[in-house]
């Protein structure tokens, strides 16, 4: 259960989505051509997995954070702060300067404005992020299939699988509440899937 909770970190999603939506619906992205797909997506897991993860690090060895896991709730605004930074820049970043397709930019800004709206749920609920980001990615590729006929094959079925191992795995570790993984879970998929269905 602890690998699971590692593997599928809410800072690994968007490199995963990523990597699975360029390989098996490329068409959403035209301007990404297949042989630097592998950079992009490496460039995706700098900004918003490894830079946060830093930050992370170094907040835990100033002793602002007492565990990388951030389970005490009262320690969580200043990484959110910093993860919602570096994702906000991100967002920019590729729509200013790559000029990306609507649906990785709509993806991008629904994460950032969501990663925000935790910030504030945080200061007074500790709701599961790992919940929250799993079952966010479950809703934005749901979307995705319905609005737009994407078709991902077992990689769909394989989210929704591990959405559900990785939910199970944060109350085994007893990391939360059940009624803290469930709202995350339910915030997270509404939340992602009316991004698409109303922006897209």
């Amino acid at each position: 259960m602890k690998i699971t909770s590692v593997v599928f970190h809410p800072l690994l999603m968007a490199s995963y989505l990523s990597a699975v939506l360029f390989r098996e619906a490329p068409e959403l992205f035209p301007r990404i051509v297949p042989q630097i797909i592998p950079q992009f997506v490496l460039v995706i897991f700098i900004t918003t997995a490894l830079m946060p993860a830093l930050s992370i690090f170094l907040l835990r060895s100033f002793s602002y954070i007492s565990n990388l896991e951030l389970t005490k709730r009262q320690e969580r605004l200043r990484p959110f702060i910093f993860i919602a930074f570096y994702y906000a820049a991100s967002s920019y970043l590729f729509a200013e300067k790559l000029q990306m397709g609507p649906v990785f930019m709509t993806v991008m800004i629904g994460v950032s404005v969501l990663i925000a709206l935790l910030l504030v749920i945080t200061t007074w609920f500790k709701i599961s992020i790992h919940a929250t980001a799993t079952w966010s990615g479950v809703g934005f590729v749901s979307a995705l299939v319905i609005t737009m006929g994407v078709n991902l094959g077992w990689y769909f079925y394989g989210l929704i699988i591990a959405a559900g191992l990785t939910s199970t795995s944060r109350l085994f570790l007893g990391y939360h509440q059940p009624k803290e993984v469930w709202t995350g879970a339910i915030l997270g998929f509404i939340y992602s899937f009316l991004t698409i269905v109303i922006f897209l």
